[in-house]
């Protein structure tokens, strides 16, 4: 294929294989554990003081954690149903989208499932007030991802899109979801309907 030839669009969802399905699920299970331990053994090493305090720990804690689930879902979701591939389709071939999502909430962050889910552990520090889980735990996270994804998935993501990857890449954010385009693309949605009613 190509440099800016797009992958043919499969018309079917990709296969989920258990052999991805079962370490993907565990990841849910022990990163919470684990982000549990190590944040609390740096609160401890650097002497870190509970914040925030109650009830304040319960209220953010928890929208936090709901908002970066949501997020996270919503695009695991759009990644299977609009782009037919899943997230581990850098560790198997067959499991990456066939079509360049750019749409619902990519259309407002290029990676917002890593977005999502770093939220998770600064939810879990808020909720626990622990600063160890709030500050280092999500550098970490989001680290680890910034990593495989400007070493690899972008990279590959060029390789198969091409120019229509370049293009989205120049007018979207890297991570953190714009709301300056979110309201541009709203009023721009308003203005056409106004206009379509004349």
């Amino acid at each position: 294929m190509n440099r800016g030839q797009a992958p043919i669009a499969s018309s079917t969802k990709p296969a989920i294989r258990l052999r991805y399905l079962i370490p993907y699920f565990l990841i849910f299970l022990l990163v919470p554990f684990g982000t549990y331990l190590l944040g609390r053994w740096i609160d401890i090493v650097l002497f870190l003081p509970p914040f925030p305090p109650f009830p304040f720990n319960i209220i953010f804690g928890i929208s936090v954690m709901l908002g970066g689930a949501v997020i996270g879902i919503r695009a695991t979701r759009q990644l299977r149903f609009s782009g037919r591939g899943l997230p581990w389709g850098e560790a198997e071939k067959d499991s990456q989208s066939s079509v360049l999502v750019t749409n619902g909430i990519y259309a407002y962050s290029r990676n917002p499932m890593t977005f999502g889910y770093t939220l998770l552990p600064l939810g879990m520090g808020l909720l626990f007030h622990s600063l160890g889980m709030m500050v280092f735990i999500p550098l970490i996270v989001l680290g680890v991802q910034l990593f495989i994804i400007k070493k690899r998935e972008e990279p590959n993501l060029e390789k198969r899109f091409g120019d229509e990857y370049l293009t989205y890449k120049m007018k979207t954010p890297f991570l953190v979801p714009s709301i300056r385009l979110y309201f541009a693309r709203r009023r721009k949605k308003n203005e056409q309907s106004v206009s379509a009613t004349r």
